[in-house]
């Protein structure tokens, strides 16, 4: 059988999988049941592995004709702290907690992968290594940061990887040149006041009015200090201080997100932050404070990786479905990784636009034909490097 007739073949062992890993999610650095379960399927397939970062997977197969290159291949496997709202079949049994982000999708896509290679193990020239990786999530501490440092890893000559799209079209994918997601980090505010009665402002230093000052003052630096031909993201995400009505707490607390692709900006960002928190000090009479954690920097696909990729696709998506979807200002911790790569973007939206949610989203689904066609890009990827070097 060629490739797309294995995959066929496998289609419904993925839509249970993929259902299985639906239906039992774990959030970043708890994901052990989803690390036992990946074990169980290589151990089927005769692939040997060790367990890494805590609760992730990195697992080798290799032929009896593989020469020392190695690829690695990726996939993130944690949840979301996420009530699910929809109501499918296989809809999370874990309260609070959601595959929204389409993890479910890679674990299943690369478990996939791993089953189509074995059984081509004596045709293979080089070795494949599946890194099944906690914790994307996790911005400020996430998986790959520590996955990126194994040996195993630090040994593979490229790293791909996908990520399931609800909002572009299953059948579709892109794979961009250069930048294909953005910067991700985050900053905590804390604004320090002087507490009291609510019907006595004056004897206050009202730390809410001082925080939505910063609010206020920070939409600016956007849209007054940033090039508007450069994207660029600063976003309050969280906003929390009292705790009734007729009390004027004494601090305040807010966070939020920056986004951006430039990396001179990314590290002007904690200057700016703290520069609008000073004067807001000034103007309120609170204390703020800033702290700025850098997450995930911004995911730029390596040339060479992209160009085998599209020959790779040309095998898997008709010629019209491979676009140059627009740049995203999500963040992916796959960018953490100093091998050459590059990242995928996989259709997964369904036919009926109104059900392609975003991911977060508490009602993110994917069509689930879009699992066959991600099996198939990591194999003939694999296939397509093969060629390659024999070149």
């Amino acid at each position: 059988m060629d490739v797309k007739e294995r995959v066929a073949a496998l289609q419904p062992e993925l839509v249970r999988l993929r259902r299985h890993f639906h239906e039992k999610p774990e959030r970043s650095w708890e994901e052990f049941q989803t690390q036992k379960a990946i074990e169980s399927y290589l151990d089927a397939l005769g692939i040997p592995y060790v367990e890494s970062c805590k609760s992730g997977v990195i697992a080798t197969l290799k032929g009896p004709h593989a020469s020392d290159r190695i690829i690695g291949i990726r996939a993130d496997i944690d949840a979301l702290p996420i009530t699910e709202l929809g109501d499918p079949a296989y809809k999370s049994q874990n309260p609070g907690t959601m595959h929204a982000c389409g993890h479910d999708t890679h674990i299943t896509i690369l478990l996939g992968a791993a089953k189509v290679l074995a059984a081509m193990k004596d045709q293979l020239t080089v070795t494949v290594r599946f890194l099944f990786q906690p914790a994307e999530e996790e911005i400020a501490n996430s998986g790959a940061a520590y996955m990126k440092e194994e040996p195993l890893v630090k040994e593979c000559d490229r790293l791909i990887a996908l990520h399931i799209w609800s909002k572009i079209p299953a059948g579709w994918a892109s794979l961009r040149y250069g930048p294909v997601m953005s910067a991700a980090d985050t900053f905590d505010v804390t604004v320090e006041g002087r507490g009291g009665h609510g019907a006595l402002p004056h004897q206050t230093v009202d730390p809410i009015v001082a925080g939505a000052e910063f609010v206020t003052a920070l939409q600016t630096v956007v849209s007054r200090e940033v090039n508007p031909l450069e994207p660029a993201v600063l976003s309050i995400t969280q906003f929390q201080g009292g705790t009734t009505s007729n009390v004027i707490p004494g601090e305040a607390h807010l966070a939020g997100t920056a986004r951006t692709f430039s990396k001179e900006l990314r590290d002007a960002y904690p200057g700016i932050l703290e520069r609008v928190a000073q004067g807001v000090s000034t103007a309120t009479r609170a204390k703020l404070r800033t702290v700025y954690h850098f997450g995930p920097p911004p995911m730029i696909n390596d040339k060479a990786c992209v160009d085998t990729g599209r020959k790779a696709c040309a095998k898997v998506f008709a010629p019209d479905k491979l676009v140059d979807w627009e740049l995203q200002m999500g963040g992916e911790d796959f960018a953490k990784y100093s091998n050459p790569k590059c990242l995928l973007l996989l259709g997964g939206g369904f036919a009926d636009e109104d059900r392609r949610y975003p991911q977060h989203s508490p009602y993110f689904d994917i069509d689930e034909k879009a699992l066959g066609l991600g099996v198939e890009y990591f194999v003939q990827y694999v296939l397509e490097w093969e060629k390659e070097l024999k070149k």
